[in-house]
Order: C-alpha cells, then sequence, then structure tokens
C-alpha cells in the first residue's frame, strides 16, 4: 500500500501557489480550478468540432448556434477565473496589493515559460518540417512580438502578422492576460474600494471599445483614413482579442472575489443559502437566455464569423458575461453536491495541467492534420478520429510541461519573491 501511495504521490501535481495562500489566510476556492478545466475543454471540444466538419464558421443551424452560444464563449470562464484568482489575495488582504515586483515574478513564472517552451516547439516544426508549406518561417521581428506576448496588440497596425505563427491561433489569449496583469497593479487599490464603481468602468470599456470598431466606419469618414472594407473588417476582427474587449469579464471575476470574501460567512447562514439559491437559479436563468441570443447572434451573421463578435451587442457583451460570472460565484458560495462536478479532486487536477493542453492542442492538430489528412466531413467518425489524435497527445503534454516546466519554476519564483519582499520589510 505505501508503495502504491507514494506511486501516486510521484506522479501528483503539487499547486505551489495554494499552500501559500492558505498559509496567508487567503482563501483556496476548489471550483475555480474546475472552471478552468470545463473551460479549456470546452475550448478544446469547439476546435475539435471545427477541425472534424461537426461545425463550421459559417453555419447558421441548431447545433452550430448552440456550440457558438456555449463552448464557443469558453475563454469568458477563463477570463472570469483570472480576474477572481489573481484579485483574491488584494481582497483577503483588506486591499493591501503588496510587492509589484514580487508580484510581477510570479505572474511571469505563471505563464510565460510554459507559452515560450510552445512557441518554441512551434518555431522549430515550422523552421525543420515541410509538412505545411503554406505556413512560413516566422521573421525576428514576429518572434520577437511573440515572446512579448504583443503579437495581438500589434496586429492593430500590423496586417501581415498571424497570432501563433499561423499555427496556433488561440494563443491570443496570453496577450488578454498579460494585459491585465499589467493593469491590475495600478488600480488594485482602489478597486478594493469601489468594486462596483469600478465593474461599471469595466463595462463602460468594452463597450465603448467594441462599438468603436464595429462602427469604425464613422471614425473612416470623419478622420479621412481611407480604410478599404477589408481592412475594416480585419481591424473589427482584431478588436474583438485586445485585452479592452475582455475587461469587463477580468472586472466581473474580481468584483466576484469581493463578494466571495465579503459574503461567504453569511452564505453559511439558512437565510444566507436560501439567497445564494435563488440568486444561482436567477443567474442560471439569465445564463440560458443569453447563451441563446449569443449563438442566434453569430447563426445570423452575414459572414463568416467567430462567437465573440456576438459581443458588439452591448447586451450581449454584458448580459452573456455577467451571468455567467454570477453563475461561478453563487456557485462557489454554495457548498455540498451541486460543486462536485467542479470540485471533485481528478476535475481540479485537470485543472492544474490545463494551461499546457490549451498552449498545446492546436499545434499537436495542425501537423496530425497536416500530417495524415484525417477526415473533415462533419460525420460522429471524424469527431471521434479527431478526438483520440489530439486529446490524449495534449494531456500527456499538459502534464509534463506541468510537472517539469510550470511547477518548478513557480516554486522558485514563489520562494524567490517571498524573500525578496522579506528581504525589503527587514525582516531575515
Amino acid at each position: 500500500m505505501g508503495d502504491k501511495a507514494e506511486k501516486r504521490e510521484s506522479f501528483h501535481i503539487a499547486d505551489p501557489g495554494k499552500a501559500a495562500r492558505s498559509a496567508s489566510g487567503i482563501p483556496i476556492v476548489p471550483v475555480f480550478d474546475g472552471y478552468r478545466a470545463f473551460a479549456i475543454a470546452g475550448v478544446v471540444v469547439l476546435h475539435l468540432l471545427i477541425l472534424s466538419g461537426v461545425v463550421t464558421t459559417s453555419d447558421s443551424g441548431p447545433l452550430a448556434r448552440l456550440v457558438w452560444g456555449t463552448v464557443g464563449h469558453a475563454v469568458d470562464i477563463l477570463f472570469v477565473v483570472s480576474g477572481f484568482v489573481v484579485f483574491l489575495p488584494t481582497v483577503a488582504k483588506h486591499g493591501r496589493f503588496g510587492g509589484v515586483t514580487s508580484y510581477a515574478i510570479r505572474r511571469a513564472a505563471r505563464l510565460l515559460p510554459a507559452y515560450w517552451a510552445v512557441l518554441l516547439i512551434t518555431y522549430l516544426l515550422i523552421a525543420l518540417t515541410t509538412v505545411s508549406p503554406d505556413i512560413a518561417t516566422p521573421s525576428f521581428r514576429d518572434l520577437g512580438l511573440h515572446l512579448a506576448g504583443l503579437q495581438v496588440p500589434a496586429g492593430i497596425f500590423l496586417s501581415d502578422i498571424s497570432t501563433g505563427f499561423g499555427v496556433n491561433p488561440p494563443l491570443w489569449t496570453l496577450s488578454a492576460e498579460i494585459g491585465f496583469y499589467v493593469v491590475l497593479p495600478f488600480v488594485a487599490a482602489v478597486y478594493f474600494r469601489h468594486p462596483l464603481a469600478g465593474l461599471a468602468a469595466a463595462a463602460l470599456l468594452t463597450v465603448g471599445w467594441n462599438w468603436s470598431f464595429e462602427h469604425l466606419n464613422r471614425f473612416d469618414t470623419a478622420f479621412g483614413l481611407d480604410l478599404t472594407d477589408a481592412e475594416m473588417f480585419r481591424q473589427a476582427l482584431n478588436s474583438t482579442l485586445q485585452f479592452p474587449s475582455w475587461a469587463y469579464s477580468f472586472a466581473l471575476g474580481m468584483t466576484g472575489a469581493w463578494a466571495y470574501v465579503k459574503y461567504r460567512e453569511k452564505a453559511a447562514t439558512p437565510r444566507g443559502r436560501t439567497v445564494v439559491n435563488r440568486l444561482l437559479a436567477f443567474a442560471l436563468a439569465g445564463f440560458a437566455v443569453f447563451a441563446f441570443l449569443a449563438g442566434n447572434y453569430a447563426g445570423d451573421a452575414e459572414v463568416n464569423l467567430v462567437a465573440q463578435f456576438s459581443r458588439f451587442s452591448p447586451e450581449i457583451a454584458l448580459g452573456y458575461s455577467g451571468f455567467l460570472a454570477l453563475c461561478m460565484v453563487m456557485l462557489a458560495l454554495r457548498p455540498g453536491r451541486i460543486q462536485r462536478p467542479f470540485a471533485a479532486r481528478r476535475v481540479r487536477a485537470l485543472g492544474d495541467i490545463s494551461y499546457g493542453i490549451y498552449l498545446s492542442h492546436m499545434v499537436i492538430a495542425f501537423y496530425l492534420g497536416a500530417a495524415f489528412s484525417p477526415p473533415r466531413d462533419g460525420s460522429p467518425r471524424a469527431l471521434a478520429i479527431w478526438t483520440l489524435a489530439v486529446v490524449p497527445a495534449a494531456v500527456l503534454y499538459g502534464y509534463l510541461s506541468a510537472r517539469f516546466l510550470e511547477q518548478p519554476i513557480r516554486r522558485w519564483a514563489r520562494k524567490y519573491g517571498t524573500g525578496r519582499e522579506l528581504r525589503r520589510s527587514g525582516n531575515p
């Protein structure tokens, strides 16, 4: 029995941040690990459905509308989770953000090494293989922009840059995450004091940003920019990938963290449980309505659109993300069996390796597709083949990345950052 336990422990992925957070009095919210796992699974399912031809970006049938209204927005969950988890320590410490340098080291260790590893692998695959002659070896400019996480912001000015070197488009989310990490230290203390006003400001930013690019033709006329229709469409598409388009989702996570800490003790009382149950039911009903509206928005489009384009509707941008975040926070406040799908140990373990899964799955899919040409006829068989080809390899990569790259670097970063803070405070 002891040998088996030791063997299991040797394969365990331990998050180096959780123990330190718990020791500092920062709440550990298990369902948010599960949310991350489900979000990554949703992104992978979306891409498998598209790769296998089960759903295409021009579909307008019931299945396509269901997909665009649900897993098509899975990245929204990731951004809410980021806002919640990264802001939670500030809330737990009553508005004290802590050292910016140690924070930057921890966030960089969390995000960049695994990201850079995938970039390097992708770069080498492009440079050393001819499996896809349509993909050119990235220039040093493109490589530098990707390493800095600036490929998406640069896309506003550069029309010839492809996210993920044209092989791994999901890497666009890294630019949004970096944007949030950079902004947070400047707003954390004020946001803690005024979380509802901060949420309203983020909502205005997201709606204003989306409106500006949806009506780019007005600016073109007013300022004589002489943009072609193709360029205005490209800018509109690019705008949905920028941090301001998702500022409201990050802010929902931040306000959710504030609400969780403020009301979790009250939520444990009989009256509190009743309120939480009612709010959860309200949130689920609202989310169902806006998922339907978002799916229809994408399905009724006259051109091939991705799900993010539904965010050009202010009502959908605010309602969909708002009800989604409310569901997530109320579920976190409602302990018991209802949390099990998200708080189960295996689901949380998947969440611990999900970053590598997210980073690698499209690279795996791209090269498997180019080398072996799996079917794309939209049949269940095609979906099964793509799933069996991509998912096990991505999960294995996620595990190896977490165990041998992400976790060791994160442990070092946390130890180094903590030591730096102690030295600054004058403690030994």
